[in-house]
């Protein structure tokens, strides 16, 4: 390496392709998927590596300018990307927490769908309120609890 900066998160240096940042994620920490998803959002600006630490175990995800050599630019997206890989780790969890009641919520609503329609429902448009007329004018009663 030509020149590098190192801590055991973030690293930054240049070698023969230009410069580079890289954050280092502990994976027993974040999740492969909000890592891969956090990863993917910042591909429209960066171009990112990932690779596996064998000595470390962790997660290297490496940063590269797809236009320019600025590393300050690059240590931002470091930052960012942290921020945002909490972000993406606290969403996971929160969908892994919820999913039942996600799930039921679901199966609810296409179960309804399919259900046949009760006796005197009318579901034709024929008997669309007309303009200045009210809810007690409804001739199929949609606006009375009994």
């Amino acid at each position: 390496m030509v020149g590098e900066v190192s801590t055991t998160a973030f690293r930054s240096g240049s070698d023969e392709f230009g410069v580079y940042a890289q954050a280092s994620v502990d994976p027993v920490i974040f999740s492969e998927t909000a890592i891969l998803k956090t990863a993917y959002w910042f591909t429209d600006q960066y171009y990112l590596f990932l690779s596996k630490n064998k000595n470390t175990g962790l997660l290297d995800v490496e940063f590269r300018l797809k236009q320019g050599d600025d590393l300050d630019k690059l240590k931002v997206a470091c930052g960012e990307f942290w921020n945002s890989l909490l972000d993406q780790e606290v969403r996971q969890k929160v969908i892994t927490e919820t999913s039942v009641v996600r799930d039921e919520l679901i199966k609810k609503a296409f179960f309804d769908a399919r259900a046949p329609k009760p006796i005197g429902v009318v579901s034709d448009e024929s008997h669309l309120p007309i303009s200045g007329q009210s809810y007690i004018e409804d001739p199929v009663h949609a606006g009375r609890l009994n």
